[in-house]
């Protein structure tokens, strides 16, 4: 079930009201033609053209008893972005996408940023009561201010306009399977692929952090969301506000 508003400020904020206010079943969908506030992790915002992209937000209900795993869901959800686009790509190009995750939560296409996720849970007497999952594609944009973004049409060079409906439908099967696995606890089986997918795994480049630009690579993604960096000084634990990408072309 989905609810189309033409504009709102942001998905994900008329969503967690909606979810406190009232018994939404699990998967509903938000989804927007227009965001006039949308937000991105970081207090960031999310700039796109109106009608041209896809803007929603998935209310999910994981149990309590996985609240320890809450990265894991962060890493399904990505997962099952990838894999729905993939499925649209191929049914209906018969092309693959070179598509990645970029920690923490950004999705790329070809090395440049085509999406992104937040995630915002609720929690009710110290139990976790749900998860809203903020989604942002660039689908039909082309004009973008930031010149590492690209949009599916951009990138596949498209004189015309892909049906958002079909890619969300299909975005839509991809997470409730990867979900599917994140509640049957399948941990190593995420992992496994998540980091087949992660941008820049296992290679050397250059990284900001608060003391000073450095050359890294990228070992692994913890199950609490914390980067494992290789340094020339050794090993080091990165959170989310840590540390920044740099790219020299």
């Amino acid at each position: 079930m989905a609810k189309y508003i033409p504009s709102c400020p942001s998905t994900n904020s008329m969503a967690f009201q909606e979810s406190l206010e009232s018994n939404i079943p699990e998967g509903f969908a938000w989804v927007a033609g227009h965001q006039s506030a949308g937000r991105g992790q970081r207090g960031n915002t999310w700039q796109a053209e109106p009608d041209q992209n896809l803007l929603l937000s998935y209310l999910l209900k994981p149990p309590h008893a996985l609240l320890e795993n809450q990265f894991y869901l962060s890493k399904a959800v990505a997962l099952g972005i990838l894999h729905g686009l993939q499925n649209w790509a191929i049914e209906n190009y018969g092309e693959k996408l070179p598509l990645s995750i970029k920690w923490p939560n950004d999705l790329y296409l070809d090395g440049k940023k085509l999406g992104g996720i937040l995630i915002e849970n609720n929690f009710q007497s110290g139990q976790w009561t749900f998860s809203i999952v903020g989604i942002g594609l660039n689908i039909n944009q082309t004009n973008f201010a930031d010149l590492r973004a690209c949009s599916l049409k951009s990138w596949m060079k498209s004189p015309q306009s892909f049906d958002l409906l079909d890619i969300y439908k299909h975005i839509s099967a991809g997470i409730e399977q990867e979900y599917l696995h994140f509640l049957e606890q399948k941990f190593h089986l995420l992992d496994e692929v998540y980091h087949q997918k992660l941008f820049r795994f296992q290679e050397w480049h250059t990284y900001q952090d608060i003391q000073h630009e450095f050359v890294g690579k990228i070992l692994r993604v913890n199950a609490q969301g914390l980067l494992i960096m290789e340094k020339t000084i050794g090993e080091q634990v990165y959170e989310i506000k840590e540390l920044s990408f740099i790219f020299k072309d």
